[in-house]
């Protein structure tokens, strides 16, 4: 993964918002960290989207069906990794706490990471300059970062007990 370059205000207010696991002594507690990191990581990537959104609107008479095709389709990958951030459920680490702490801390750090890219490559699209390279070098990238983004954050909720099923027995607790 290259390093990318976007605002160290961005990355510092992201990075504070990274839960400290070893204080989820409950089940507030765990869903107020998570509800907060999850709301940050999702902040940005709405950026990416909505940057994404502006290109197409401002480019539409240049844009060709495959370019504009790749947006929705990188638009749609963003809306995916919004339904497994909005993932409800009570949050339970799984298996040995420790190793399970320490996954986690290294799939946040891969997960900033990725962000930083994802708003580098988007930012790199913009609205006044050819967007045909883009596409062909930039958009597939961007495309592989968010599919991992999206399988990072799925495996991210097994290991706080939010997997997809988690979303049945959380509403038949109630």
């Amino acid at each position: 993964m290259m390093a990318a370059s976007i605002s160290f205000t961005e990355m510092t207010t992201l990075m504070e918002k990274m839960p400290i696991y070893a204080n989820y002594r409950s089940e507030a507690d765990a869903a107020d960290a998570e509800r907060v990191f999850r709301r940050a990581m999702g902040f940005m990537l709405k950026e990416c989207g909505h940057h994404l959104l502006t290109v197409a609107e401002k480019k539409s008479q240049i844009l060709n069906s495959d370019m504009e095709q790749m947006i929705d389709s990188l638009i749609e990958r963003i809306g995916l990794i919004f339904r497994r951030l909005d993932r409800e459920g009570l949050v339970c680490l799984v298996g040995d706490c420790e190793a399970t702490i320490s996954e986690l801390e290294d799939l946040d750090t891969r997960l900033i990471l990725l962000i930083e890219e994802a708003m580098s490559l988007v930012r790199d699209l913009e609205t006044d300059v050819p967007a045909a390279s883009w596409f062909k070098t930039e958009a597939g990238r961007l495309s592989q970062d968010l599919a991992r983004f999206s399988e990072m954050t799925e495996e991210r909720n097994y290991l706080l007990g939010l997997g997809w099923e988690s979303e049945f027995t959380y509403k038949e607790q109630n």
